[in-house]
This record gives structure tokens, sequence and C-alpha cells, in this order.
């Protein structure tokens, strides 16, 4: 191979990843959802929907849905889920607290995993 032939490679492979890159940037990014699985008489669920909410303003990309056990839907939702205790907070559909998050530093690395 000649000198010429591995510049040609070597910028065809620049090219490719730079053009990959800008299809990242481009591509918008599914929200992150919050869903907090709350009952009307739970003591604990007004906070923990309430730090779902604040670190949704916080961070943007993220949704923040209450699914309350009340409700038909929600009822349904936490059969589906599993759910067994209220508040419990799902992070994109996997189960990230049972109870209200400790505080909404625990729920921003909770984001992370």
């Amino acid at each position: 191979m000649t000198g010429d032939d591995e510049l040609a490679q070597i910028r065809k492979k620049k090219l490719d990843e730079l053009m990959r890159r800008k299809q990242e940037i481009l591509a918008p990014k599914p929200p992150t959802v919050i869903e907090v699985f709350t009952s009307p008489t739970c003591p604990h669920c007004p906070r923990a929907l309430s730090m779902a909410k604040e670190l949704a303003m916080q961070m943007p990309g993220i949704q923040v849905v209450e699914q309350s056990t009340a409700t038909p839907q929600g009822y349904a939702k936490a059969a589906l889920y599993g759910v067994q205790a209220v508040p419990t907070v799902f992070i994109n559909g996997k189960r990230a607290f049972v109870g209200a998050p400790p505080s909404i530093e625990a729920l921003r690395q909770a984001l992370k995993n």
C-alpha cells in the first residue's frame, strides 16, 4: 500500500466518524421518563413526585409521569410493573426506588445508571 492509499483510508475513516457524530447530534434523543407510582392516601408520594418534577426542571430532556394507582390506567400499569408499594419510582421502565428517593441527588444519580 502506498502512502497516498493510506492517507485516503485515514481521511475516509475520519469522514465516516464525523458523519456518525453529526447523526448522533442531529438525531433527537428520546426523553428520560421518570414514572412515579402514587396513591391519594400516601403521605410520602407528594415528596417523591415533587423531587422528580424539580429534577425535570433542572435537567432538560426529562419527562415526569405520575401513575396514580387510584385510576384504572395507573392500577393496570402498577400490576404490569409488579408495583406493590407506593411511592415507587421507575426510570425508563426500570425500578429505581421503592419508597421516596432519599434525596434529589440520589434521584439524579439513579438517572446515570
